[in-house]
């Protein structure tokens, strides 16, 4: 015997949630409108509050997105200008915290060389 399952206040609750992400998308698009800013799935998920695999599986939203993101290409260049300089500076910064933590590594290496030797002699004279 099989019972009949209530779904309908699971799918209510969906439809709700659906709608409710809907409207943080639309007003995280108008934000950064607003704001004058990169619209792409990133930046909408970010300010939306929202999955990016969400933006991309409802195909009004997606394109939206889409359609301004390609009306932005104009801009584009300007804002990636900006961002080149940014990330050449974390890049700087990257390499000298990377540069230091190989100086740290390499000492740790030499002591722990050191440290197997004294080991490999203590071990040579206890088998003689």
């Amino acid at each position: 015997m099989t019972h009949k399952r209530n779904t309908s206040g699971l799918a209510s609750t969906a439809s709700k949630k659906k709608q409710e992400a809907i409207a943080k998308t639309e007003i995280a698009i108008k934000a950064l409108i607003k704001d004058n800013a990169l619209i792409n799935f990133n930046t909408v998920a970010e300010k939306a509050g929202v999955s990016k695999a969400w933006l991309y599986k409802e195909e009004a939203v997606a394109s939206r997105i889409r359609r301004i993101r390609d009306q932005q290409k104009g801009d584009a260049p300007k804002v990636h200008k900006q961002s080149e300089r940014a990330s050449d500076a974390s890049k700087s910064a990257l390499i000298t915290t990377l540069k230091a933590k190989v100086r740290e590594l390499e000492t740790e290496k030499a002591e722990l060389k050191k440290q197997l030797e004294i080991v490999y002699g203590k071990l040579h004279d206890s088998t003689m």
